[in-house]
C-alpha cells in the first residue's frame, strides 16, 4: 500500500510520495521490496494515488530487482481495505501478504506466514510491542494470540498494551468477501470491528525493528537506528563522495557509522559524525554535521548541523547552527512537529489507590490484561474488573513509568485487601511498589 500522501512528513517528502523518501540511500520503498524478496514474496502488486508516476518510473515491472511488479492507481480514495480489494484480480484465490509502504521494517515476514497457517484465522496481523503506544492503534490478544479488541490512539490512562497494529497482515480471499467492491472501506474502522466480533483475527508479536515514518522525527529515528543496525536492512554500498583535491590535513573526517553516498561533496576540513549524506547533498568546509541526515541540501561554510534532517533544495548560509530536531527546508528552519496524543486531565481518584513504578507501563498493562482478561475485565478505560463488593481500576499514569491500582466500593479493609492483591499480581509482572492513598 503505496497510495498515502504523506501531509505530516512534509517538507521531507514534499517533491515526492511518502514510500520513496530515502533511508540509507534508497527509497523506503526499495528496502521494503528487498525485505518482501528475501522472505520468498515475489509476485508484488502495489497500489498507488499521490504521484505515482515516481514509483512506476523507478521501479517499472520489478525486472530490475529481481521481483514482478503490478500497480493499481486510485483514482478516487478507497480506503485501506478498498485499495486492497481492488487487487483481488491479481491475488486470486490465494492467502497474501498486505504491508505498508511508508514503514521502516525487517519484521520475518515467513514467519508470520508460517503463523497464518497454524492458527487458521482469516486475517494474521503482525503486531510490534511499543513502549510509548500513544500514537498507534493497541491491539488486545488474549493468551493464545485471538485478538479481542482495539483501541485507536489511546491516552496514557486508557493504555492496557503495548502492542501495536503495523499494518502487515497475511489475509484470506474470504476475508475480502466483507469488502464492498469500488467503495471506501477500512480494514482498522470497518472489517476488523466485525471479525473480531467473529475471532476471525489472530495477533502475533513480531521481533526486529519497525517504525512508523509518519512524521520527521521517526524519519530522523528510524534513520540513525539503521545507521546502529538495530534496523537491519540490506546492505547498502559504500561509494565515495566527491572531493576537491586536497592537501592531506584539509581532507574531510567521517566518523562511523555514517554513510556517504555517491554524488554528495563535502569539502575540505568538514567533520561528518554518525550521520547520512545523501546523493546531491554538499556540506561546506569545516562545517561539522553530527547525527544529521542531509536530505540533498547545501550546507555551507563553518556550520554546525546536529540532530537535523536538511531537505532537498535548502540552502544553509554560512555559520548557520541547528540543534535537535530542526528540519531544513526552502527558506525556513522549522522544530520538528510532536507526536499528536491524546492527553486528558488527570482522573480524580474516587477509592483507595496504590501506585507501582515499572520499567515499561504499557508492557506491564499488557500482562495484566492477559492475566485478567478471562475473569470478565472491561478493557475501555484502562482495565476495569468487578472483585467481591469492590470495583478495580488499573491503568498507567500519564506523567512517569508507572501504575495505579485504584480500588472503590466495599469497606476499608476491602478496598484495602484489593489493593494488595492486584498489586502483588503487578509486581509479578515487573511492578514495584511505590504508595498507597486514601482519597
Amino acid at each position: 500500500m503505496a497510495g498515502g500522501m504523506g501531509t505530516r512528513l512534509r517538507p521531507i517528502c514534499d517533491e515526492m510520495p511518502k514510500p520513496m523518501t530515502r533511508l540509507l540511500g534508497k527509497p523506503l520503498l526499495e528496502h521494503l521490496i528487498e525485505l518482501l524478496k528475501k522472505n520468498g514474496f515475489n509476485e508484488l502488486c502495489i497500489t498507488l494515488a499521490h504521484k505515482p508516476e515516481y514509483i512506476k518510473e523507478y521501479f517499472g515491472d520489478g525486472k530490475n530487482f529481481d521481483v514482478s511488479i503490478e500497480y493499481r492507481v486510485e483514482e478516487n480514495p478507497l480506503g485501506t481495505a478498498g485499495g486492497v480489494r481492488a487487487c483481488m484480480d491479481f491475488v486470486g484465490g490465494e492467502d497474501f501478504l498486505v504491508i505498508s509502504g511508508d514503514a521502516a521494517c525487517d519484521f520475518d515476514l515467513k514467519k508470520l506466514f508460517s503463523e497464518h497457517g497454524i492458527h487458521g484465522g482469516l486475517i494474521t496481523m503482525a503486531l510490534y510491542p511499543h513502549p510509548e503506544p500513544l500514537r498507534y492503534g493497541t491491539v488486545i490478544t488474549d493468551r493464545k494470540g485471538k485478538v479481542v479488541s482495539f483501541i485507536e490512539k489511546p491516552s496514557w490512562e486508557k493504555v492496557v498494551t503495548d502492542l501495536v497494529n503495523t499494518g502487515v497482515y497475511i489475509v484470506s480471499p474470504k476475508a475480502m468477501e466483507l469488502v464492498p467492491e469500488g467503495k471506501p472501506y477500512d480494514f482498522a474502522r470497518d472489517l476488523f470491528p466485525h471479525l473480531t466480533a467473529e475471532g476471525c483475527i489472530i495477533g502475533i508479536p513480531m521481533e526486529g525493528y519497525w517504525c512508523d515514518i509518519g512524521d520527521a522525527k521517526s524519519y530522523h529515528q528510524s534513520c540513525m537506528h539503521a545507521l546502529d543496525g538495530r534496523l537491519k536492512l540490506s546492505p547498502f554500498r559504500r561509494s565515495a563522495s566527491v572531493f576537491s583535491n586536497l592537501k592531506a590535513f584539509e581532507w574531510p573526517q567521517i566518523f562511523p557509522p555514517s554513510l556517504i553516498c555517491q554524488g554528495a561533496i563535502i569539502e575540505k576540513g568538514a567533520v561528518i559524525e554518525h550521520s547520512i549524506i545523501h546523493a546531491g547533498s554538499k556540506i561546506g568546509a569545516y562545517s561539522r554535521i553530527i547525527n544529521s541526515v542531509i536530505d540533498g541540501g547545501d550546507v555551507g561554510k563553518n556550520c554546525h548541523i546536529e540532530g537535523s534532517v536538511v531537505c532537498k533544495g535548502a540552502t544553509l548560509p554560512p555559520h548557520s547552527i541547528t540543534r535537535f530536531g530542526d528540519i531544513v527546508s526552502q527558506g525556513c528552519i522549522s522544530k520538528a512537529a510532536a507526536p499528536a496524543s491524546a492527553a486528558t486531565e488527570p482522573r480524580q481518584a474516587r477509592g483507595l489507590c496504590r501506585e507501582l513504578a515499572c520499567t515499561d507501563r504499557a508492557r506491564l498493562m499488557r500482562e495484566m490484561s492477559y492475566a485478567l482478561w478471562e475473569a470478565g475485565a472491561d478493557f475501555s478505560d484502562g482495565i476495569n474488573i468487578s472483585d467481591g463488593k469492590c470495583k478495580i481500576r488499573i491503568s498507567p499514569l500519564p506523567e512517569e513509568s508507572a501504575i495505579t491500582i485504584e480500588a472503590m466500593g466495599g469497606g476499608e479493609n476491602e478496598r484495602l485487601a484489593m489493593c494488595k492483591k492486584y498489586s502483588k499480581l503487578a509486581e509479578k509482572f515487573g511492578g514495584k511498589n511505590a504508595s498507597t492513598n486514601i482519597h
